[in-house]
């Protein structure tokens, strides 16, 4: 007993020297916990004993989202003591105060009305869950329940929301060189060079490092311009490059581009997808020499898969017009749109190979770093002075990056997914709910068109509740993305829980 109340101490009292990221705990975040690992009649007791306990000793707890002192923390640890001697709070409900303490000594709410407060509005804020652990597929939020994961921050998380390896790699190396800019030659960057030779298509082999899809999106554009001596730019309705200013502008939607007078851009000209003849055409006029795309469109298209015969024409129709080819393989890459081994990108699917490459999200393990990549030819009209990074390629990212692409070579991730994508894709078509319009996707990727967006929104609800946490959509569709290492057994269970999630809302629609 007495190593756990220690630990007990150790987080409701933070000691900085252990846990200097830190703070300590404070009394809304102490009953949460209790309100979590105890049941009705002993969360009642507990309350009673530490209000008489603190009020005694002359402590107000007018003010529950302020630090405790020590002297509260050890009213807490008394409370615990006598709820240990008097069999109303078990060792076990210790051991879960203890880990939840130490996953976040602030409350909920405190959490919530923080980012309301400071939040810049750029996005609607997601307050549903808090996810503070991650397992595998899993997500684990402030209250301690459990999640399946169909999001994977985007496609960062291929690997899980938690890399014990990665944060030995990252220790080891903030105890050496935490950063170092981008034109400077370290040794984490060389290790990963040559790790990344390995799996990038051939003659694709010059790097440009950045921290953000969006951001390598930008730099991508700016290299390609350099190379053709042109600036116009053609790219496709429902396609999504990121938000940066130079993405946003070469993404379809207006909405995204109006508020900061991007609607009507002279030098980026918008096509449909999957239209060769309209290509041809306008690559024909010589207005534009870049041609940018997602080989899968993700965010805006609702996981729109194209046939091998378009993306591998757009390929010969740029080489036609002597044109740049720039894939958007942020969110593709690294084995998520997998069909079978060796496909760790999206072009490897599609069996072209573009002038340039844009790598992210899942690059560095849920650690950020992106790279645009090119050939020798392509990269040489750069030159000194033409761009530059402060924290492109820093030896943390590049660690994190060297580890996640070893474990993804290890796990044959690509071969992963293939088999679960195929596994969730003829799981969710056999349930035949009618509200099943469509299943479709590549790899690990994969879309469920519903009725209406409403019907989205309360799937989302359903399946919140039965544990499986998505909120990707476009429209009338649901998008998922699961970590790839999500195992077989997971995939079964998901696909109970999508059926159990589909007969709730069946039911409601049927007035039961």
């Amino acid at each position: 007993m007495g190593n756990q109340l220690e630990e007990l101490d150790r987080v409701l009292h933070n000691n900085v020297k252990e846990h200097p990221e830190r703070t300590d705990a404070t009394y809304e975040r102490v009953i949460e916990v209790l309100e979590t690992v105890l049941n009705e009649e002993a969360l009642a007791t507990a309350i009673m004993v530490l209000e008489d306990s603190m009020y005694s000793n002359g402590y107000s707890v007018s003010e529950p989202q302020g630090p405790m002192t020590k002297a509260q923390a050890e009213i807490v640890t008394g409370m615990v003591m006598t709820g240990l001697s008097g069999g109303w709070l078990s060792h076990h409900a210790l051991d879960k105060m203890v880990e939840m303490l130490q996953l976040s000594e602030i409350s909920t709410n405190e959490a919530i009305a923080l980012h309301e407060a400071h939040k810049i509005p750029v996005s609607e804020l997601e307050k549903d869950i808090i996810p503070v652990k991650g397992s595998g597929a899993w997500m684990m939020d402030t209250k301690g329940k459990w999640y399946l994961d169909m999001d994977s921050n985007y496609s960062a998380a291929n690997l899980g929301l938690n890399n014990p390896e990665i944060a030995k790699g990252l220790y080891n190396q903030a105890s050496q060189l935490i950063t170092m800019k981008e034109d400077r030659v370290h040794i984490p960057r060389s290790r990963l060079i040559k790790l990344l030779l390995s799996i990038m298509p051939q003659g694709l082999d010059q790097f440009y490092w950045q921290n953000s899809g969006g951001e390598a999106v930008d730099k991508a554009l700016k290299i390609a311009k350099a190379y053709t001596g042109q600036k116009g730019v053609i790219a496709f309705e429902k396609g999504f490059h990121g938000r940066t200013h130079g993405a946003v502008s070469i993404t379809a939607n207006a909405e995204y581009r109006k508020p900061f007078g991007l609607e009507s851009e002279s030098w980026v000209h918008f096509l449909p997808y999957g239209d060769l003849e309209a290509l041809e055409e306008r690559l024909a006029l010589g207005k534009e020499k870049v041609v940018i795309m997602e080989l899968v469109q993700g965010e805006d298209g609702g996981i729109n898969v194209p046939s091998k015969g378009y993306v591998q024409g757009v390929r010969a129709l740029t080489k036609q017009h002597g044109a740049v080819m720039i894939a958007d393989e942020v969110q593709t890459g690294f084995g998520r749109t997998a069909t079978k081994a060796g496909e760790w990108w999206a072009a490897d699917h599609f069996e072209v190979k573009p002038d340039i490459m844009v790598i992210g999200k899942s690059f560095g393990g849920g650690y950020p770093v992106t790279a645009v990549v090119t050939t020798k030819e392509v990269s040489e009209k750069m030159k000194p002075g033409f761009d530059g990074s402060t924290f492109g390629g820093n030896p943390m990212a590049c660690v994190a990056a060297t580890i996640a692409i070893n474990q993804m070579k290890s796990l044959k991730l690509e071969e992963l997914a293939a088999g679960r994508g195929k596994q969730l894709m003829d799981g969710l078509k056999a349930l035949e709910s009618p509200l099943i319009h469509k299943v479709h996707g590549i790899g690990l990727m994969v879309g469920i068109t519903l009725p209406s967006p409403g019907h989205v929104k309360q799937m989302q609800a359903a399946l919140k509740e039965q544990g499986v946490k998505t909120s990707l959509s476009t429209g009338a569709i649901m998008r998922l993305m699961p970590p790839l290492v999500i195992s077989k057994q997971e995939v079964d269970l998901l696909v109970s829980k999508f059926d159990a999630a589909f007969k709730t809302l069946e039911n409601k629609e049927d007035g039961q």
